[in-house]
């Protein structure tokens, strides 16, 4: 009964899979509603039965989010924990693991041996990890939740409580083996057999990202197919029957998944391979795209928020093209279909590469061919070889040297790198329609040159949108330390004052890359502690900056207006040989649409008292100084600026105990209106045809 239900709507299952998709989309924006009502017109217009199904669905997938938003653990003394993957060690031990059926993430800060199905007894608080507070950087709770986890635990203390059998040993295994047979080309290896990238090295997977040629190193259809073909090859010279061998490999795929710890794209790839299988064998007349919306539909029930994993977006959105686009493809010849393949996903995943790195390479379109042979040919099927036949790891390894080589002298060709980011859902709205009709025009061979111009020029506003942004601006941006970025209408001018602590995830460079910087007219660095002037280095090398401001060169600059755009800026004269670093601080005023900021550095109460003796100003906002330290905020400093509003750029993670309870009693007491990084996240001043509105993102 139920497949005669569902072989009812065969050629519509891609109407259920966009309805989902565009649920999840006004879920995220409520901006996607402008695409869709349209569609669900369009459903009740031309496919009025499909209405109830749609509405089942979207009950099924609105009960899979709820039921994940009400997981909870219990809070206890201690807790029972399975291990089940991903267990990294580096100076801390971490994994996946299950508490009560529960996914959780589990870290240690000792280097522990472990295997999955190891059962530990564990100490800490469950926690729930915050949405990331700064725009247009990693965010670690989506990143969970993409994994079906809720929770993390940090613990201090883990007690080996037994094992049992575990379904993640045979990568586990897999890996171990790799690491000892496959000395010189593991991480390779690793890569295409177990779909885990950690073993190749940092600076070629830069170059990898840079030269867009990453999907050939994430183990994806492509690879799936290949591996298919294989088998199919050596079976072929078999007795078996047709039925026997597509046993063995539907068999042999879903082992694969496993081994893969199911990676997104070998889901996706394995279980299609199957579901077309089963489709022919029993003649149910699935057409493949209602396979695909299948596959889709299941993986997002049973993860509904697997679609904050990249490799599940990009995997399902280019095979999703490419299937629309068969009537395209078909027309070409085997090698213009390679060029048409990689133009097309290149097109429709370019809003996602650039959400990713920020930047494209026009040149990966020939990139991807060279290196799709080289890597197809060569690295793939000897690192498979090298896994089965480990005395073939050198050779591996000279191919592997061979492909590194290339890559390094390909990465110096930045000619056509073009670094900009989707100002906003509406541009993104307006480039995949733009798509659409050009995929359309394609097929139909009408006005494709009027619709590849139509493409190109709105990439090129896009690029140039900085240049036709009205908005001026000032943020405190919530990394740890100080960093606030400002910024001129029309990109006339931007100004970075502190760049925080070091940073591995690159919060900073990748916020201001969301913000289509390119340029830093000035860096100032405001004093040399680490937590106002870590990430500068990286500042430097990944943006063009026309003057740097520090202590060493301030007397070229200060007790004087620099004009930088429309925004005014002062730096007040001093001595700068204190020998409290913090009372070294560059104290500066900008004068930004009638507005007057005064920026303190970490100034503490000396320095204070010295500047008010000297200055009597008529301040509206206070970037307040040392994060809110009991040893600034002077109350006779605050009598006479008398700010309006302060700003305390404070990590929710700092070890100090700012801001102090009694300087904010101060502010409050004086009436000030006090903004905090630690409580609000990023706070963004805006000002906009004379009005200021202020954004804030809230953990």
């Amino acid at each position: 009964m139920t497949l005669k239900i569902l072989l009812q709507y065969r050629n519509r299952y891609l109407y259920i899979a966009m309805s989902l998709t565009l649920l999840i989309l006004v879920i995220n924006s409520v901006l996607y509603i402008i695409i869709a009502i349209p569609f669900l017109y369009y459903i009740y217009k031309n496919h009025s039965d499909l209405v109830k199904v749609i509405l089942i669905f979207i009950g099924i997938y609105t009960m899979s989010l709820f039921a994940f938003n009400n997981l909870e653990i219990k809070e206890e003394d201690t807790y029972n924990v399975t291990v089940i993957k991903d267990i990294k060690t580096d100076n801390y031990t971490s994994f996946l693991g299950k508490i009560n059926h529960q996914y959780i993430k589990v870290y240690f800060d000792e280097n522990i041996s472990i295997k999955p199905g190891d059962k530990l007894i564990i100490k800490g608080s469950t926690t729930i990890p915050s949405v990331s507070t700064i725009p247009n950087t990693f965010d670690y709770n989506n990143y969970l939740k993409s994994q079906n986890v809720k929770y993390t635990i940090f613990t201090d203390y883990v007690e080996e409580a037994g094992s049992s059998f575990s379904i993640y040993l045979l990568p586990y295994y897999i890996e171990k083996y790799i690491d000892k047979y496959q000395p010189l080309s593991g991480g390779y290896v690793k890569t295409f057999i177990l779909a885990e990238k950690s073993g190749i090295d940092i600076e070629i997977k830069n170059q990898i990202n840079q030269i867009g040629i990453s999907h050939l190193f994430a183990v994806s259809g492509l690879h799936i197919a290949i591996l298919v073909l294989t088998l199919e090859f050596f079976l072929k010279k078999t007795k078996l029957l047709e039925k026997q061998k597509e046993n063995i490999i539907m068999a042999l795929l879903l082992s694969y998944l496993l081994i893969t710890s199911f990676s997104p794209s070998v889901t996706r790839a394995s279980i299609m391979y199957v579901l077309l299988v089963v489709n022919k064998r029993y003649k149910l007349e699935f057409s493949s795209l209602d396979i695909l919306s299948i596959i889709f539909i299941f993986l997002l029930f049973i993860r509904p928020y697997y679609y904050f994993d990249a490799g599940f977006l990009l995997s399902f959105l280019v095979t999703f093209t490419i299937l629309f686009s068969s009537i395209i493809l078909n027309k070409e010849s085997k090698l213009h279909q390679l060029f048409l393949i990689s133009f097309i996903a290149f097109l429709v995943t370019i809003p996602i590469i650039l959400k990713l790195n920020h930047q494209i390479n026009l040149l990966s379109l020939v990139f991807n061919i060279i290196f799709l042979m080289y890597v197809t040919y060569a690295i793939l099927p000897l690192s498979y070889i090298a896994f089965l036949l480990p005395f073939f790891d050198k050779l591996n390894y000279v191919f592997i040297k061979i492909f590194e080589f290339i890559l390094t002298l390909f990465s110096r060709i930045d000619i056509l790198i073009f670094k900009f980011y989707f100002p906003n859902d509406i541009t993104i709205i307006i480039y995949y329609v733009i798509v659409f009709f050009l995929l359309i025009s394609l097929e139909t061979n009408i006005r494709i040159k009027e619709s590849l111009f139509s493409l190109i020029l709105f990439l090129i506003l896009i690029y140039m949108s900085p240049y036709f942004d009205f908005k001026k601006s000032v943020s405190f941006v919530d990394i740890y330390g100080d960093s606030i970025l400002i910024k001129d209408s029309f990109n006339r001018c931007n100004i970075l004052i502190d760049t925080g602590e070091y940073d591995d995830y690159d919060s900073l460079i990748n916020y201001l890359k969301g913000k289509n910087i390119r340029k830093l007219d000035y860096l100032i660095i405001s004093h040399f502690h680490s937590d106002h002037y870590g990430e500068s280095e990286d500042i430097l090398n990944e943006f063009l900056v026309d003057t740097v401001i520090s202590k060493h060169n301030v007397l070229d600059y200060e007790d004087k207006t620099i004009q930088c755009g429309t925004i005014a800026m002062y730096i007040y004269p001093f001595s700068y040989k204190e020998l409290n670093e913090n009372n070294n601080s560059i104290i500066m005023s900008i004068f930004i649409n009638d507005k007057h900021y005064l920026f303190t550095g970490d100034i503490e109460k000396s320095r204070e008292i010295d500047f008010i003796s000297e200055y009597n100003l008529d301040v509206d906002y206070l970037k307040v100084p040392h994060h809110g330290s009991i040893t600034s905020s002077n109350q006779l400093f605050l009598d006479v600026i008398r700010p309006e509003e302060v700003f305390i750029n404070v990590s929710v993670k700092n070890l100090h105990g700012h801001p102090h309870d009694e300087v904010i009693k101060r502010y409050e007491e004086l009436g000030i209106i006090v903004y905090r990084t630690d409580l609000m996240g990023t706070i963004e001043v805006y000002y906009l045809f004379g009005k200021e509105y202020k954004r804030i993102h809230s953990p």
